[in-house]
């Protein structure tokens, strides 16, 4: 049944993007928002409910869940990490119908539904043998108990030797889960991209976002109007990879590589006012401890009229679970921020319209969305990802 409730949902899809978006817009994003990204990305959601639910059983929840249980009853006496991981999980289960909600409390009823394999042959029908994410999902679950039962920090335990190639995997570009998440901050960079652009790439991880601009640049003849490309990120095993690997790919395009680090001090990295054309970043800015001034301080890196140009995983509403958080709710770096009100009211990814405010509130202008994400998830619900430009 709910395999045929995702075949049923994914026949419409490519449809209602299409006549929601502008056709010109539409025809630069059907590479990227393809039916095998779309299957994949239907597969995935329903694949994470199931490996949460099964993690959970791991954990030894089943009795609990079986007689009706809320997130402070699982919580007792597991290490105070684990609060923001319980409770969305419970929360993303109910939405996802594998538990029952009974006013604030979850039940498990009948049968646990844990078949992985259904699902993996629905994706590999619809999009081939693209598994890496499922790959992840799995290894998460298998990695991350002491999280739980031991309060081992998150980090180390999902980007151990055996994990990390994994994570290389799930973020290259054909991986169809992931190639949107770099399609739409590029549609945002060279559509503002001036002659002679000083760039900075931040958190620019395994080099894919820039591989994709590579591309796209020499095959559409932009690539020329770049004079220098800054390649950083706070990971040194990510900046000697990228250092080995993309400076021979790409003899053409001025590289440089360094750490910089969103939660340091902006002024102290080498990196002086004004003297920047574009900044990009790849779901990134989401991990600053304060977002407002870290987005201040990116402005004022900027020349006046330079870009901001990023992507971003984003949700229909604040308090609504995606599947997306199950990844990375383990890491510190994920849920440690400083939280405000108005600004910021929860930890991870945001709402278009809180980007567009943040971005306003740190001085950024002309603000524009590829493509307009919200129009886009009142009629598909499921649509996760959006790209932001905007000038200093």
């Amino acid at each position: 049944m709910a395999l045929a409730a995702l075949r049923a949902k994914l026949d419409g899809m490519p449809e209602a993007l299409a006549d929601e978006l502008p056709g010109e817009t539409w025809t630069q994003l059907r590479e990227g928002f393809s039916r095998p990204f779309l299957a994949l990305h239907l597969a995935a959601e329903l694949y994470t409910a199931r490996v949460a639910l099964a993690l959970a059983l791991d954990l030894g929840w089943d009795t609990k869940l079986r007689a009706g249980t809320d997130a402070d009853e699982i919580l007792a006496g597991l290490p105070a990490q684990c609060r923001i991981p319980v409770r969305w999980m419970l929360g993303f289960l109910a939405d996802q119908g594998l538990l029952t909600r009974e006013g604030d409390r979850v039940r498990l009823n009948g049968e646990p539904q844990t078949d992985l394999a259904e699902i993996r042959a629905f994706a590999a029908d619809e999009a081939g043998p693209a598994m890496a994410t499922f790959d992840l999902l799995d290894r998460v679950r298998a990695v991350i108990p002491p999280f739980f039962t031991l309060g081992k920090p998150g980090e180390p335990l999902l980007f151990d030797l055996t994990t990390f190639p994994l994570w290389l995997a799930y973020f290259r570009n054909d991986n169809p889960v992931y190639r949107p998440n770099n399609l739409l901050p590029l549609m945002a960079l060279r559509d503002r991209l001036p002659e002679g652009a000083r760039v900075l790439e931040i958190g620019a991880g395994s080099g894919s976002f820039l591989r994709m601009l590579h591309e796209d640049g020499t095959a559409k003849g932009y690539l020329s109007r770049i004079a220098g490309y800054r390649f950083t990120d706070v990971a040194p095993a990510f900046l000697r990879r990228a250092q080995r690997e993309l400076a021979a790919e790409m003899p053409g395009l001025n590289l440089s590589f360094g750490p910089f680090d969103l939660n340091g001090d902006f002024d102290a990295q080498g990196i002086e006012d004004g003297s920047l054309d574009a900044i990009v970043g790849v779901n990134v800015l989401h991990v600053a401890k304060q977002l407002p001034r870290a987005l201040k301080d990116l402005r004022r890196k900027l020349r006046p009229g330079g870009l901001l140009a990023f992507g971003e995983c984003l949700k229909p509403s604040l308090d609504e679970p995606i599947y997306l958080e199950f990844l990375f709710n383990f890491m510190d770096s994920f849920r440690g921020v400083e939280l405000d009100p108005v600004l910021r009211p929860v930890h991870g990814f945001l709402t278009p319209e809180q980007w567009r405010v943040l971005l306003e509130h740190a001085g950024f202008r002309d603000i524009r969305a590829y493509p307009d994400a919200r129009a886009i998830m009142d009629k598909v619900p499921d649509f996760f990802v959006g790209g932001f430009g905007a000038l200093a």
